[in-house]
């Protein structure tokens, strides 16, 4: 199967099966991501978090901070009934709400096999930047916990490309992915996720996205009305891919 093919059967998932991916099989899927994602100067300025299912408070806690979930009443969501089935228990209303209501739930973020976030981290020099410390005073702002906010937007670049090899493994396996960022990246907005923060002091790191595994049971387009798939579609090529 070539890299299109692979990349092509990825779809977003809304809600996942109860059925969870071995954690060693997880482990030689990050394993291998790790392995072909480049990074400058092979810093890798970030974190890769792996919840795994007997965390599920964490999930919880995640799933609280995606966009409008901080003020949506915990039943008002699809809600899992016995088995793997779901049941729409929103106070939304009817199917005109559908499309606000599957962007909006988040529930692959709470339900899945594995949750991954990508947070920014502060980097120990490798021995090609000691050097070009010691002989140029080279500035590697990775290493600074003041500069972390300040190169957020090549961490992020890089969070996309780990995630990015990550889907298409998991896609060669057989697994399920889908990402969210619709969510607070402040660092001071995850107070009650230990693991997200710095150090001692509760300096919190910035988060970037959050990607969750596991076996589709629905993807988001199987609930999607007929007259909102319309409404969902890319914007032509020609309005992204700019030839100079």
């Amino acid at each position: 199967m070539g890299i299109v093919d692979t990349y092509e059967k990825r779809h977003h998932v809304f809600d996942y099966q109860k059925k969870n991916i071995p954690d060693e099989l997880v482990k030689d899927i990050l394993y291998k991501a790790w392995k072909i994602t480049p990074s400058k100067n092979n810093f890798m300025p970030y974190h890769v978090h792996v919840i795994g299912p007997e965390q599920q408070g964490i999930k919880d806690e995640v799933w609280k901070k995606c966009a409008f979930n901080h003020r949506r009443k915990e039943e008002d969501t699809f809600k899992r009934k016995d088995g793997d089935g779901i049941e729409y228990t929103t106070q939304l209303g009817n199917k005109t709400d559908y499309k606000f209501v599957i962007n909006r739930s988040y529930n692959h973020v709470r339900y899945n096999s594995h949750l991954i976030m990508f947070s920014a981290r502060v980097c120990k020099p490798n021995k090609y930047m000691t050097r070009m410390i010691e002989k140029e005073g080279h500035y590697a702002e990775q290493m600074e916990k003041k500069d972390v906010d300040e190169i957020r937007m090549t961490t992020s670049f890089e969070c996309g490309l780990f995630a990015a090899h990550l889907a298409g493994i998991c896609i060669e396996h057989g697994i399920d992915v889908s990402y969210n960022h619709c969510f607070p990246g402040e660092a001071n907005a995850w107070p009650s996720l230990p693991f997200l923060w710095y150090d001692e002091d509760k300096k919190w790191a910035r988060v970037f996205a959050n990607m969750s595994m596991g076996y589709a049971k629905y993807y988001r387009y199987q609930w999607m009305i007929d007259g909102d798939r319309g409404e969902d579609l890319k914007p032509e090529m020609e309005d992204v891919v700019k030839w100079i």
